[in-house]
């Protein structure tokens, strides 16, 4: 309880001005009052900024219309990550669903269409669309939009805003739970201590817990409330409790709850469902087959809540989306980002500047002040967090390691296909992740903490987690495109 409490305040302290009211991005809460309204879809984006609140609205809605659309200078900025689809009604009396990619250019491109299903079609607004809809010019194209994040957060959220509304302060909420994730990382490694499968004290496991919390990525995404950085928070959480109760495959249902959860939060987490497998296989330092009956009940059980997690989450995408593993995130921008346009939303073509981002990205020493610069792709996980260099030569490796290991890897793939690197950021965030198995390596793989140049990182790896705590869009002058 004592390091909850002081990661709290320490969190909430670097957090400082963000932490007394929301963040300008309420994704979540938008869909907490779609859910609560019987809605898959939302019409917050047909408010504009300094409209007049309107008496039947929810508490705060107009001030967090207002909040997002208004830039750091206080100029009007347009919507971020939401997901837009057009639903027209051709003359035909065809309805179609779709974007157009390619409204952002100028002549007849403007004019292709491409429908949920992946055809394209030429539609004239013109001439193709009927008219009648609402008013006899009115064209027959309605906008649909969407959040487009997995809806674990926004279904945790429900209970805060139904008493706060939209005010719920989603920056509280986030440092709150990264401070309940640095006594679950605790309690973890004291599990993984008093099992066997870690030689460290508890001294040496509080170290790990306090580093991941101020010592990586983990650090600057926590202080900042904001729908990406919540669901990588609350990823952690799932995460660390589906660690905890899949060692040794101990706890089938519980570890297959948490992994589910998490990928309703995080969809790469649900690539970590190896590590039960290998758990449920592993007999000390071998793998050895542990007969039918083990084996189906363990795996009936684990495998119970990710299917129903799973084709709800299915469901849920089709509804919305006409298929039943889109989440909608082709559809940002209306559907215009260049990258997915042309690549989809995974692809080899995003692969060099993905690995760059998690693996090599330097920052940049100079003659203009401040000195340092940093891209906003990010810096590596070895520049933000130099102690995870010490997972390359590990001191003792164990079939247990092994499991973990395998998991991470598996877990880190998909986001290096991914077509976002995680810009804007100051670390490659999408780390977090599979951050949790990497401190588990270097809990289990016994490199000592007592020589000096682990403690040199280790006081590196502090210094870097400030640095991105306190400059990262705060202080633009350490940062460039």
């Amino acid at each position: 309880m004592v390091l909850f409490v002081a990661s709290a305040v320490l969190l909430a302290l670097f957090s400082w001005d963000r932490v007394l009211g929301p963040s300008p991005h309420f994704h979540f809460l938008d869909l907490a009052h779609s859910f609560l309204q019987g809605r898959l879809d939302t019409d917050t984006l047909n408010r504009h900024r300094g409209q007049r609140p309107r008496p039947d609205d929810p508490r705060g809605l107009q001030a967090a219309v207002d909040r997002h659309l208004s830039g750091g200078n206080g100029k009007a900025i347009g919507w971020n990550d939401w997901a837009t689809i057009h639903v027209i009604t051709l003359t035909d009396g065809t309805v179609v669903k779709g974007v157009f990619p390619w409204s952002d250019q100028q002549g007849d491109a403007k004019k292709r269409f491409r429908t949920l299903d992946g055809n394209e079609m030429v539609i004239d607004r013109s001439v193709d669309i009927k008219k009648g809809c609402g008013s006899p010019t009115r064209l027959c194209d309605e906008k649909k939009n969407f959040v487009s994040f997995p809806p674990f957060p926004a279904i945790a959220m429900m209970p805060l805003y139904l008493v706060f509304g939209y005010d719920t302060n989603d920056v509280l909420f986030t440092v709150i739970n990264a401070a309940l994730n640095a006594m679950l990382l605790f309690l973890l490694l004291e599990l993984l201590t008093i099992r066997g499968l870690s030689g460290r004290s508890r001294r040496e496991n509080l170290l790990l817990s306090l580093l991941f919390t101020f010592g990586t990525v983990n650090f600057f995404s926590a202080i900042r409330g904001e729908v990406w950085f919540t669901a990588l928070i609350m990823g952690v959480t799932l995460n660390v409790l589906y660690l905890m109760m899949a060692v040794e495959a101990r706890h089938p249902l519980l570890a297959g709850l948490m992994l589910a959860l998490g990928m309703a939060t995080r969809t790469p987490i649900a690539f970590a469902f190896p590590f039960f497998a290998l758990e449920m296989f592993r007999d000390g330092e071998r793998m050895r087959w542990p007969g039918w009956g083990p084996v189906l009940k363990k795996g009936a059980l684990f495998a119970l809540p990710v299917l129903a997690v799973g084709f709800a989450l299915m469901a849920y995408n089709y509804a919305r989306f006409d298929s039943p593993f889109e989440f909608g995130h082709k559809f940002l921008a209306n559907g215009t980002r260049a990258s997915i346009r042309d690549h989809g939303l995974f692809s080899f073509w995003f692969l060099k500047n993905n690995l760059a981002a998690a693996i090599t990205n330097p920052p940049v020493l100079d003659g203009f002040r401040p000195f340092i610069h940093i891209t906003r792709h990010g810096l590596s996980l070895f520049w933000c967090t130099p102690v995870l260099l010490f997972l390359l030569w590990p001191a003792r490796w164990s079939a247990f390691a092994r499991n973990v290991a395998v998991t991470a890897l598996i877990v880190a793939i998909p986001s290096l296909f991914y077509q976002n690197t995680g810009w804007a950021q100051f670390g490659y965030r999408f780390a977090i992740d599979y951050l949790p198995y990497l401190f588990v390596l270097l809990a289990v793989c016994a490199r000592p903490f007592n020589n000096r140049l682990f403690v040199a990182a280790l006081v590196a790896s502090f210094v870097m987690g400030v640095l991105g705590a306190v400059t990262f869009d705060r202080m633009p002058m350490f940062y460039y495109d």
